[in-house]
């Protein structure tokens, strides 16, 4: 969703699922990877113990078991660094991979039209933009990072939400609600549906003045191998700059391009990091 205008950090243990699948003893080990990573320096037992929150003794059986498994290690002093070729893929990390690698693409969508280019992620119950290159025209559609998108009436949420399992598209469209911003909105629950089957059938995703009034914005997913779809791209320009048919198959077609150049991109950056733990077994 964008607008016409003119000219603390949580461990994965707190952000888990409370539900009777989710390993604390996982969720604790990748926090140890997490700490280790954005720390800048090597870290002690007892350094890792206060940030944990645990026993000395249950924090060091997970360090002996990544330090076996090749994930961490010990410097000269004896302290923990994260193991070199080691990528941490949690949401955070992915989402830091995602921007670099979707930046240089998005910047030449904003080179070739002069328009706002956005990037966003789906997190657990939200969507939420998480990168932006605002256009330069004096009349222009807007974004900010952090705004929460409705999953049903912009095309980043649309292009999202119709690579999502039934129970997640529930969960996305319940938490932000079916809300109608113009009379343009789709919130009838079948027309909804039909709507995703489209985006599915065609690749793209449309917004047209369903967020807002004199605005169109072209979507396109970012899939993980699974089929899914962690993201999406857009570029959103005022109505009246979508001269013809023309225009605006040129703006998909771009946008469209640009997500599979950087689900190309995802892909081959997972397929290193497999390979760099695979030589390290």
């Amino acid at each position: 969703m964008a607008r016409v205008t003119k000219r603390a950090r949580t461990t994965a243990a707190a952000q888990a699922p409370a539900d009777k699948y989710f390993s604390k003893v996982i969720g604790k080990a990748l926090d140890l990877l997490a700490a280790l990573r954005h720390s800048g320096r090597p870290l002690s037992l007892n350094d890792l113990t206060q940030q944990a929150g645990l026993a000395k003794s249950s924090v060091f059986r997970m360090l002996y078991t990544l330090e076996a498994t090749g994930y961490v290690q010990r410097d000269a002093t004896g302290r923990y660094v994260v193991a070199p070729g080691v990528r941490a893929w949690g949401k955070e990390q992915f989402q830091h991979d995602l921007i670099a690698l979707a930046m240089p693409h998005m910047r030449e969508l904003s080179r070739e039209f002069g328009e706002t280019v956005s990037l966003a992620m789906r997190f657990d119950n939200r969507i939420e933009v998480v990168a932006t290159i605002e256009s330069a025209q004096l009349i222009r559609m807007a974004n900010t990072v952090g705004r929460i998108l409705p999953p049903h009436a912009s095309s980043l949420g649309k292009a999202i939400t119709a690579y999502q399992r039934e129970e997640e598209v529930e969960r996305l469209m319940r938490s932000y609600g079916i809300t109608r911003f113009t009379t343009h909105t789709i919130v009838d629950e079948m027309e909804l549906k039909a709507e995703f089957e489209r985006v599915r059938e065609r690749g793209y995703s449309t917004d047209l003045e369903e967020s807002v009034l004199e605005g169109r914005c072209f979507g396109a997913p970012i899939l993980a191998p699974a089929g899914d779809a962690p993201a999406a791209l857009s570029v959103s320009l005022p109505k009246m700059r979508v001269r013809d048919k023309q225009t605006e198959t040129r703006v998909i077609t771009a946008v469209q391009r640009a997500a599979e150049q950087t689900t190309r991109d995802l892909a081959g950056l997972r397929s290193d990091a497999h390979g760099t733990h695979a030589m390290r077994g």
